[in-house]
């Protein structure tokens, strides 16, 4: 791990595709009894943003709606702690567990700014930007 002590604040926006469930119902109009229902599942495109704070060994993630499964936990106010995080000169990783099976993968190519977040749910790239929370100016 590269020893580094000062917080890091990121903003990354970008896109992703999310996994999403569907289902139809037909019926014959030749046998009004019988109908089908069919289900699948669709990739469904969205823009959103990420933010990540990590200060020395301990970070978290606020992730986008499209990453995240209907069943999840481990949220505290819509971060979720980042676990194996692995900061080096030239790249963060990192995972986070949104549920018992969905444990997405984050990496952050520290040079180009390029965030990658890959889970069974979805996944998003974005560009980063970092920013100081303590001089940061609000839009409003």
């Amino acid at each position: 791990m590269f020893a580094e002590a000062l917080a890091i604040h990121l903003v990354c926006g970008g896109s992703g595709v999310h996994a999403q469930a569907s289902s139809a119902y037909a019926q014959s109009l030749n046998n009004p009894g019988n109908g089908v229902i069919v289900s699948g599942t669709s990739h469904v495109g969205y823009s959103d943003e990420v933010a990540v704070e990590i200060d020395g060994a301990q970070g978290r993630i606020r992730v986008p709606d499209g990453v995240k499964p209907p069943l999840r936990s481990g949220s505290e106010d819509g971060w979720w702690k980042l676990t194996d995080l692995d900061v080096r000169e030239n790249e963060i990783k990192a995972k986070f567990s949104l549920n018992f099976m969905n444990h997405p993968q984050v990496r952050i190519d520290r040079i180009t700014g390029h965030i990658a977040i890959r889970g069974k749910a979805g996944d998003f790239d974005g560009d980063c930007r970092p920013y100081d929370p303590a001089t940061v100016q609000r839009r409003f």
